[in-house]
C-alpha cells in the first residue's frame, strides 16, 4: 500500500496565507510610498558666497540667478526699479515708478517677489495685476522659476528642492516628507505656500497673485504652528487695462481699491510695504495718479524715459522719416532708411542719450534708431508709453469739464421713466449714428431744472458698458442688406413711436405726460434724408430735425444771426422758416448749450435748477457719465465774441449722450421754457415795484438829511 500525499490545506489555512500575503504586499507598498514621499536629506548650499552677495545686492541677484530673463543689459530704468523694490522689501515704504512699455515690469516684479521670500525678507507678498488672468500667469511664472531654475536650486535648496522633487505633479505635495516631517506645500492658481523646512527663513511663506478688482479683503493664512499671517508686501504690476484707463469711473474705483483695500491688508497696526511698477496710457489714468506727488505723496512717484535727450539734428530725422515711410510703402521693409542711417549715423545720433541703449529691435542698427522709429511712427503714443509722459489735456483758467463721479452721483431715487412731481414738460433728442440711434428723455420744470428720466440706444445693447465702435447688436445686424440711410429710417420707425406715443408716469401717481418736443440730429451725412422722411412719416408727433452749428474763426454763433421772415429764435437757437422741400429745422450752437448743461450740473442738488438723473445708484450711470466727460472746453474768441469751445478728448471719443442732453435742453427752450440772456439757470429777482407814495417818502427823506451826518 503506497504512502499518502500531504493533506490539502483547509479553507482556514488558505485564508490565513492569503491574508499574510496581502499584509506583506501592503507593507511593501507603504514602505515604497513612504520612501517616495521622503525627499531628505536636503542638499547643501552649493555656493554660499554667491547666495550671500545676492542678499546684499539686489541687482546681482537679478542678473545672476535669472540670466535668461535679463539677456539684455540693464538700463537706468531697470536699476531704479530693482533698487526701489529692494528698499521697499527690506526697509518698507511705498514707491511708484513709471517704466516704458516692454521695459520688463512683470519680470522685475516677479523676480523681486522671489528674492523677498527666499531670503526671508517677507512672509506674505501679494502681486496685483490688472486682471485675474494676468495674475495666474504671474504666479505660474514664479512657480516655474522655483521648480526649474538650477541656480536657485543650488543656492536655495530649502525652497527649491521640495518643489523640484514634485516633478510637476502637484498632488505629491500632500504627502511629501523631509527628514520625517511634512513639507505642507500648497499650489493653486491663486497662491503658493512654500515648503515648511526647519531652520529656513522662508519656511511656510505664502505668495499670492490677484487681479486688482477681485476679492482681496481679509487675506490671511495660518502658519504651520497655527499663527495667522497677513500680507506684508504688495507688488503692483501695471494694474490697469486700456479700457479701465479710459474710464474715469473705473480709474476712481481702482484708486480706491489700492488706497483702502490693498494698503489695509497688513492689518490696522502695520504699515504695508509696496511698489507700483506701471506705464501711463492717458492723462489722469491710474498710473498718473500714483505718480503725482501732490495727490499721493507717500508713493514718491517717479518717471523714467526711453530717450533722455533727443537727437539735435531734427531736420535729418525728418528726412529719414520720409525715406522710411516711402520705403515701407514700396515694401522694402525699411532697407533704404537703414542704409541712410548707416551712412550718416554720426550725424543722426548727435546729442541723443538713451536710458536703455541695449534695446535694439531686430533689423535696426542701434538703440537710438529703434527709439526714433517708435517715436516717428506714433509721437503721441511714444510720449505716454515710452517717455511715460502722456500728452496733457489738462485744462487752464476758464476751462470746463464734467466730473464723471459727480455726474453719476446726482441721482433722484426715482425709477427709470418716472417724471418728478415738480416737472411740467418732457423733451427728447435722438442722435443718429452709423450703427446706433442714441436717445435721451428729460423732464423739465419752469425754472429750467431738469431730470434725465431715460436714455439708451436703439438697438438696445446687451452690455452696460460698451463702445460705439463695437455695438452688439447694431443696425446692420438688425437690417442686413440695407444701406446706411435705410437702416436709420428703419430704426427711427421703431424708436420714435416708442418714445412719442408713450404716456410717461408721474411721481406719486399724478397725471402722466407725453413728450412735448423732440429733436433729431439731421446733420449726419447720408442719413439726413432718412431723418426728414421719418419725421414726415410720423407727422402727428411734435418732432423737428436739428443741426448743431458751431462757431469758428470766421463764423459767428447762431445767437448773432439775423432773423429772416417767418423764423423764430431763442437762447442760441433759431427755428427756420421752412423754405424748400425739407421744412423747418432747429439750428443751435452746441458749444453754448454744452456750457449750459455743464453749469446745470454744478448747481447743488435739491435746488429748483440743475440737472439730475433717475435711479438710486451712481454705478448704473457709469457709461453715461463717461460720455459727458468725453469733452472739455477752453475759452475761444470769434470776432470779439468770447465763448467756450468744446472739444472731444483724444482718448475718449464716445460723446453721444452729451450731444443728446444738450439737444434735449434746446428742445425745452424751443418748447417754451425760458432762459435769461446770460445763460444762467436761476432767474434773476425782478426789481421791486414802488408805489408813488413810497417814492415821495424816499424823496422827502433824502431832502431832510443834514450835511456831514451819515445817512
Amino acid at each position: 500500500m503506497g504512502k499518502r500525499g500531504p493533506a490539502a490545506p483547509s479553507s482556514a489555512d488558505r485564508k490565513a496565507a492569503a491574508d499574510l500575503h496581502r499584509k506583506r504586499v501592503a507593507d511593501y507598498d507603504r514602505a515604497e510610498t513612504k520612501a517616495g514621499q521622503e525627499i531628505g536629506p536636503l542638499p547643501k548650499v552649493k555656493n554660499p558666497r554667491r547666495r550671500a552677495k545676492g542678499l546684499k545686492d539686489a541687482q546681482f541677484f537679478h542678473r545672476t540667478y535669472f540670466p535668461n530673463s535679463y539677456y539684455l543689459g540693464f538700463g537706468q530704468p531697470h536699476i531704479d526699479a530693482i533698487e526701489s523694490q529692494a528698499r521697499a522689501i527690506e526697509d518698507g515704504g511705498l514707491r511708484a515708478i513709471a517704466l516704458m512699455r516692454g521695459g520688463g515690469k512683470s519680470t522685475i516684479t516677479q523676480r523681486s517677489a522671489i528674492r523677498a521670500i527666499v531670503y526671508g525678507f517677507r512672509r506674505y507678498p501679494v502681486i496685483f495685476n490688472s486682471t485675474d488672468t494676468f495674475a495666474v500667469r504671474s504666479l505660474k511664472s514664479i512657480w516655474r522659476e522655483l521648480g526649474q531654475n538650477d541656480l536657485l536650486l543650488e543656492d536655495f535648496p530649502e525652497v527649491c528642492w521640495p518643489i523640484r522633487c514634485l516633478e510637476g505633479i502637484h498632488q505629491r505635495a500632500r504627502g511629501q516628507m523631509l527628514n520625517g516631517e511634512p513639507t505642507r506645500m500648497e499650489i493653486t492658481d491663486g497662491h503658493i505656500v512654500l515648503p515648511t523646512v526647519k531652520g529656513s527663513k522662508s519656511s511656510g511663506a505664502v505668495l499670492q497673485a490677484l487681479g486688482l478688482t477681485g476679492a482681496i479683503k481679509g487675506l490671511n493664512f495660518l502658519a504651520s504652528d497655527g499663527t495667522p499671517i497677513r500680507p506684508d508686501l504688495v507688488l503692483l504690476d501695471d494694474c490697469q487695462t486700456r479700457e479701465s484707463a479710459k474710464s474715469p469711473t473705473q480709474t476712481d474705483d481702482r484708486e480706491r481699491i489700492i488706497c483702502d483695500d490693498v494698503l489695509g491688508l497688513a492689518g490696522p497696526r502695520t504699515n504695508i510695504a509696496g511698489v507700483f511698477l506701471c506705464t501711463p496710457i492717458y492723462v489722469n489714468d491710474l498710473t498718473e495718479r500714483f505718480l503725482d506727488r501732490d495727490r499721493h505723496p507717500d508713493w514718491n512717484g517717479s518717471r523714467t524715459r526711453m530717450i533722455e535727450t533727443f537727437p539735435i539734428n531734427t531736420e535729418w530725422w525728418d528726412r529719414y522719416a520720409e525715406v522710411r515711410r516711402n520705403g515701407m510703402r514700396d515694401g522694402d521693409g525699411g532697407a533704404a532708411a537703414n542704409a541712410l542711417y548707416a551712412a550718416e549715423r554720426e550725424i543722426a545720433d548727435a546729442g541723443a542719450v538713451l536710458a536703455w541703449p541695449d534695446r535694439v529691435k531686430k533689423g535696426d542698427l542701434s538703440g537710438i534708431q529703434t527709439a526714433m522709429n517708435l517715436y516717428l511712427t506714433n509721437p503721441v503714443g511714444f510720449k505716454s508709453e515710452y517717455q511715460c509722459e502722456p500728452e496733457s489735456t489738462r485744462l487752464g483758467m476758464g476751462s470746463r469739464e464734467f466730473s464723471p463721479t459727480a455726474v453719476a452721483g446726482r441721482v433722484t431715487g426715482l425709477e427709470r421713466g418716472i417724471v418728478p412731481a415738480t416737472s411740467t414738460r418732457l423733451t427728447a433728442f435722438v442722435d443718429v449714428g452709423g450703427e446706433l440711434l442714441w436717445f435721451l428723455v428729460a423732464a423739465w420744470n419752469e425754472q429750467f431744472g431738469g431730470t434725465i428720466i431715460d436714455y439708451g440706444t436703439y438697438p438696445q445693447q446687451n452690455r452696460t458698458v460698451f463702445a460705439k465702435s463695437d455695438p452688439r447688436p447694431s443696425l446692420s445686424m438688425l437690417y442686413p442688406g440695407h444701406s446706411a440711410s435705410q437702416r436709420v429710417f428703419a430704426g427711427l420707425g421703431v424708436l420714435l413711436p416708442d418714445l412719442m406715443a408713450r404716456h410717461w408716469s408721474r411721481e406719486h401717481g399724478g397725471e402722466s405726460l407725453k413728450i412735448e418736443r423732440c429733436l433729431i440730429d439731421a446733420g449726419w451725412g447720408e442719413a439726413a434724408d432718412a431723418v426728414y422722411k421719418s419725421i414726415a412719416r410720423h407727422g402727428d408727433y411734435p418732432i423737428y430735425p436739428s443741426k448743431g452749428v458751431g462757431r469758428s474763426s470766421s463764423s459767428v454763433g447762431v445767437a448773432k444771426w439775423k432773423l429772416r421772415p417767418g423764423e423764430r429764435s431763442g437762447f442760441h437757437w433759431r427755428l427756420t422758416a421752412g423754405e424748400g422741400k425739407r421744412g423747418r429745422q432747429v439750428q443751435f450752437d452746441p458749444d453754448a448749450w454744452k456750457s449750459f448743461v455743464h453749469g446745470a450740473f454744478q448747481v447743488p442738488q435739491g435746488s429748483k435748477t440743475g440737472i439730475t438723473l433717475f435711479g438710486s445708484k451712481a454705478g448704473q450711470h457709469e457709461l453715461f457719465a463717461e460720455h459727458l466727460a468725453a469733452e472739455y472746453s477752453e475759452p475761444a474768441m470769434t470776432k470779439g465774441d468770447t465763448y467756450d469751445k468744446w472739444t472731444v478728448r483724444p482718448d475718449r471719443t464716445d460723446n453721444d449722450w452729451l450731444d443728446c442732453l444738450a439737444g434735449a435742453a434746446v428742445a425745452a427752450s424751443v418748447a417754451g421754457v425760458t432762459i435769461n440772456s446770460t445763460g444762467n439757470t436761476e432767474k434773476p429777482e425782478p426789481p421791486k415795484v414802488l408805489t408813488q407814495e413810497e417814492v415821495n417818502r424816499q424823496i422827502k427823506n433824502r431832502q431832510t438829511i443834514r450835511p456831514g451826518k451819515p445817512s
